[in-house]
């Protein structure tokens, strides 16, 4: 028998962190923080902490990744293993994550010499895609491509007798960058033994062609009134995806870019691996679409602030693309302050805005803020209803363990999918579960 332990991100949106333990084996996959509050952190038990013989990182997000610096504070003195690309990332989110236990006024529970002694190994190096490979004796692993951004990754792991599957957070939807089906890599006939899986959007089964006809509607509806649209994303991850399609949407409309944006896009020409052979909608090379659109002479990308105001002076109906999808750093406030007196604009939000930040404040009670328009439409970097029965299709597990979204949210989709699997499967079973809980499998 094993045992998965929640240190976090079942049950809730933030901190992913989950224990494998066996009679010897222990492994940890992912182990983030949650933007709430002062921030919050995995529930990790110090004493198993020094029994680990692996961490994995699926992908860079702080919520998956912040927190792995406690780890060796406490003792961990094995190695982190993720892509190539996810460890050069991963900086980045560390001085956000810094910067906002500053502002907010909230402790941070280790030292930067513990963040610098995180000792890397890479999947991407160690084997190539959908290929077993042994981590440590005992242990034997295989990856695949998650599309959810450069550098994320799904596992696949056998320990003690026992295969495990892990999403990471996974969709197959994106435009731009490359995912790798879980169908098929397990030979054998019987069930895998646990499936950890990237439920986010719940019981949500729109495409994210549903979600892009709404989003487009939204926006030429502000576009037609003169306004301009704000749309806050993550340096990297959906931000890019979503400057392609607003390119391709709003041909004839102002589209500014700040400058963290399109260092997202060029990091993408140096890890070309990690994106889509071919464009889906142009058919042509996507490397090469990349490429194009950084050469394009019309890209509005301010400096400064003396830019920023000058194009704002200057542009009417226009789209802004700025970094920062929760809102919290000054540049996005200062964005927000330029708009908000006037109600044909709109600040748009794509993604997930965690309690007590400024994105969440704003769509609790605009209002209270400003009379621009403030809403919220997702664009699809992880799964819903339908993704997820595909999922359990392509990988069928006994246990299917539902993460990355709220206990109720988890609760209805788990009862949902419950009504069909129960009829043709009776030997699997389907968890929607909290941080702090454990399955033994």
């Amino acid at each position: 028998m094993m045992k998965l332990k929640v240190w976090g991100g079942a049950g809730e949106h933030g901190r992913s962190a989950y224990v494998l333990s066996g009679s010897d084996i222990h492994l940890l996959l992912d182990c983030g923080v949650k933007r709430e509050g002062a921030g919050e952190y995995p529930l990790i038990e110090p004493e198993l902490v020094l029994k680990l013989n692996a961490v994995f990182l699926s992908h860079a997000h702080e919520d998956h990744s912040v927190a792995i610096p406690m780890l060796y504070r406490l003792g961990y003195q094995g190695e982190v293993w993720t892509t190539r690309e996810t460890a050069a990332q991963v900086e980045s989110y560390f001085e956000s994550w810094r910067a906002f236990t500053e502002r907010s006024g909230g402790p941070l529970p280790y030292e930067e010499a513990d963040y610098k002694a995180i000792r890397y190994r890479f999947l991407d190096e160690a084997a190539a895609r959908l290929t077993w490979f042994e981590v440590v004796p005992g242990v034997e692993a295989m990856w695949g491509r998650s599309g959810h951004m450069a550098g994320s990754v799904w596992l696949l792991i056998r320990a003690e007798g026992k295969e495990i599957f892990y999403s990471g957070d996974y969709t197959a939807e994106s435009m731009l960058l490359e995912d790798d089906s879980p169908r098929g890599v397990r030979k054998e006939a019987i069930y895998a033994d646990l499936a950890i899986i990237d439920a986010a959007y719940g019981t949500d089964a729109e495409s994210q062609n549903d979600k892009l006809e709404l989003l487009e509607k939204t926006i030429r509806s502000t576009l037609d009134q003169g306004g301009k649209v704000l749309l806050p994303v993550p340096a990297t991850g959906r931000g890019q995806e979503m400057l392609l399609w607003a390119y391709r949407t709003y041909r004839d409309t102002p589209i500014v870019i700040e400058r963290g944006l399109l260092n997202g896009m060029e990091r993408l020409l140096s890890s070309p691996e990690w994106l889509r052979e071919r464009d889906g909608y142009t058919g042509r090379d996507m490397k090469a679409q990349v490429e194009r659109f950084l050469r394009r002479e019309d890209l509005l990308v301010p400096g400064h602030e003396d830019d920023r105001i000058r194009l704002l002076d200057t542009l009417g109906a226009s789209i802004w693309f700025i970094t920062d999808g929760m809102m919290q750093s000054e540049l996005a406030r200062w964005y927000y302050e330029q708009l908000r007196e006037d109600p044909r604009h709109l600040v748009l939000l794509t993604g997930h805005a965690s309690k007590g930040t400024f994105a969440e404040r704003l769509l609790r009670q605009p209002s209270a803020y400003g009379v621009c328009a403030v809403k919220k439409l997702k664009y699809k970097v992880h799964q819903g209803c339908e993704d997820v029965r595909r999922m359990m299709s392509a990988m069928p597990a006994r246990h299917n363990v539902l993460v990355h979204a709220v206990k109720e949210e988890t609760d209805r989709l788990r009862s949902r999918l419950l009504e069909e699997v129960e009829a043709a499967h009776d030997q699997v079973q389907i968890h929607s579960m909290s941080a702090s809980e454990e399955l033994w499998f």
